[in-house]
């Protein structure tokens, strides 16, 4: 300790509040370990249960050996854990909690604190701050690691090896260029049957490419282009005179602005949810976006989950912590009944979708509602 802080009055007693009690690291590591627990347990039956609905899909092509079917699944789901993690991280964060304090209420062990003078709030900081470390781990699974193997994560079940071929609709890039394909090979990344439609800065189309077949070249950022021309079309009102309106002009490569992951990416009903903010702000940063009500509504989303995370635990927590004689069920089913709340209100208000201000601050409600209920019930915890 600081000299200065050890000779002061408040020194020795500002010291003891800050620094973990044997209580604190006893609190934490139940909690943790009903974490962990809950969250193998929830990511393996999340596993299986997907796995029994979808194996008819995963077995879809009988040219397959066994071996290559299994690596195929095998490579699908571990793609799709940190989707698992994310989708799971809220409600296990709650039971671990209610779990940790369970526990102890159902062992008597509140008794001899409360006895000893220890304050019931002061039993739920370390799991609230353990439970911040865990959400800012959420939000770099969430910002970071998914963002790049999300091409990974939009694979559908029948099509893991990238043999299968699928048509592009209408994937656009930042420059509001279009493109349709007619074949898409999501493992070589290749297009087939390729049209680009290249609008003017007003939004209006002023030329159509095309292309038999089209690679990307990563190290370029380019797409190589097979047979590739420009069709251009000029504009009526200008001096050259109508028999100079359309030219068509070869093109050997173009610098279409998504890669073959982004487009298989878009063409997944889920590509928005799977973007970092940073990219989402890019996104919408070019405007004229045919999905922006969607984009728009998964960044706020993105702001909300953190907090209705750390909420669902501080609404459960409290229903543990009371002096009067109770048992484990009791105080579960007042926690069931709060988190159940949430769920439903954050459920609802998730539907809705839009960038007026009544919408975006109905989806924000129930952060704004249950996060001061949460402080209230924290609050009144009698000690």
């Amino acid at each position: 300790m600081p000299i200065w802080l050890a000779d002061s009055e408040v020194g020795p007693a500002f010291v003891e509040r800050c620094t973990l009690t044997v209580i604190d690291r006893y609190i934490i590591r139940s909690f943790l370990g009903g974490y962990s627990v809950l969250m193998f347990v929830g990511i393996g039956l999340y596993i299986l249960s997907d796995l029994l609905f979808n194996f008819d899909e995963f077995t879809e092509n009988a040219t397959l050996p066994v071996g290559a079917v299994l690596a195929a699944i095998a490579d699908y789901y571990w793609y799709n854990i940190p989707l698992y993690f994310s989708q799971l991280n809220g409600p296990v964060m709650a039971m671990a909690g209610a779990f940790a304090l369970g526990l102890m209420l159902k062992g008597n062990e509140l008794a001899p604190l409360i006895t000893a003078g220890v304050p019931l709030p002061r039993l739920a900081a370390p799991i609230l701050g353990a439970a911040l470390v865990i959400v800012i781990v959420w939000m770099a699974n969430r910002e970071i690691l998914m963002p790049r193997i999300a091409g990974k994560i939009a694979r559908s079940h029948d099509d893991l090896t990238g043999t299968r071929t699928q048509a592009v609709h209408c994937a656009r890039d930042e420059r509001n260029v279009i493109l349709t394909a007619a074949r898409f090979y999501a493992r070589d990344g290749g297009l087939a049957k390729v049209l680009l439609i290249e609008p003017d800065d007003a939004g209006r189309p002023v030329s159509l490419i095309q292309a038999d077949s089209a690679d990307y070249d990563a190290s370029r950022g380019v797409w190589r282009l097979s047979n590739g021309f420009r069709v251009a079309m000029g504009d009526p009102a200008a001096d050259e005179g109508l028999g100079r309106g359309i030219r068509r002009e070869p093109l050997v490569e173009y610098a279409f602005g998504l890669t073959p992951a982004q487009v298989l990416l878009q063409q997944s009903g889920q590509w928005a949810d799977l973007m970092s903010l940073a990219q989402m702000n890019e996104l919408l940063s070019t405007g004229n976006l045919p999905n922006r009500a969607a984009v728009v509504h998964s960044r706020d989303g993105r702001f909300m989950q953190p907090l209705l995370q750390w909420i669902l635990l501080a609404l459960a927590v409290p229903a543990f912590l009371c002096r009067a004689p109770t048992t484990v069920v009791s105080a579960g089913g007042k926690a069931l009944l709060m988190c159940g709340a949430l769920f439903f209100a954050a459920f609802v208000m998730q539907t809705l979708s839009g960038e007026d201000m009544l919408t975006r601050f109905a989806t924000a409600s129930p952060v704004i509602i249950f996060g001061s209920l949460a402080v209230y019930k924290l609050a009144s915890v009698r000690t």
